[in-house]
C-alpha cells in the first residue's frame, strides 16, 4: 500500500502534470506546468504543497478548461516519473478561483506572454480537490481513498 509521503513525492517531482476534464461526453487531456516543482516555481510550490493533495493550475478564464469545469467539475490530474515506473492520478472536483491573493501567490513572471500580470482578469486558478488516487508504485497498482489518509 502506498503512503501519503510517497504519493506527494510523485506529485512534487513530476516534470509536468496532465490535466483531464470532461467536454460533453469526451475527455480532454493536456499537459500543464507542475506548480508543485520547487526548483521551477519556488514560491508557488510552497502554496501548493501546503494544501496537501490539492492540484493547482493557472489558465485563462476564456479557456476551454474553464468552460468544461463550469459544465462538469469532475477532473483528474496525472503525475508520473516514467523512468521509475511511478505514477498517480488524483481525481475529484475542480474549482475556479479568482481571489487576488491566491493569483498573486501562484503568479510567475514568465506568464506575461499570456497575461498582463497577476491582476489580469483573464488569469485564473483551477484547484482540484482530489478524493482518490490511483496509479502504479513499487511494481504494483494502487487505489487510495485520500479522505482516509
Amino acid at each position: 500500500m502506498i503512503d501519503k509521503e510517497s504519493l506527494l513525492e510523485i506529485a512534487n517531482r513530476a516534470d509536468a502534470v496532465y490535466l483531464a476534464t470532461v467536454d460533453g461526453t469526451s475527455p480532454r487531456i493536456r499537459a500543464m506546468v507542475n506548480l508543485r516543482r520547487q526548483d521551477q516555481y519556488p514560491e508557488p510550490s510552497q502554496v501548493c504543497r501546503a494544501d496537501g493533495f490539492a492540484c493547482y493550475f493557472s489558465t485563462s478564464m476564456s479557456s476551454g478548461k474553464v468552460r468544461e469545469v463550469r459544465s462538469n467539475p469532475a477532473a483528474s490530474a496525472y503525475y508520473c516519473d516514467p523512468l521509475t515506473f511511478r505514477g498517480a492520478t488524483f481525481s475529484g472536483k475542480m474549482e475556479i478561483l479568482t481571489g487576488p491573493e491566491l493569483k498573486k501567490a501562484l503568479w510567475d513572471e514568465g506568464w506575461r506572454i499570456y497575461w498582463t500580470g497577476a491582476d489580469d482578469p483573464d488569469y485564473v486558478i483551477l484547484r482540484l480537490k482530489p478524493t482518490e488516487a490511483t496509479g502504479w508504485y513499487a511494481g504494483k497498482p494502487f487505489h487510495v481513498d485520500l479522505r482516509k489518509l
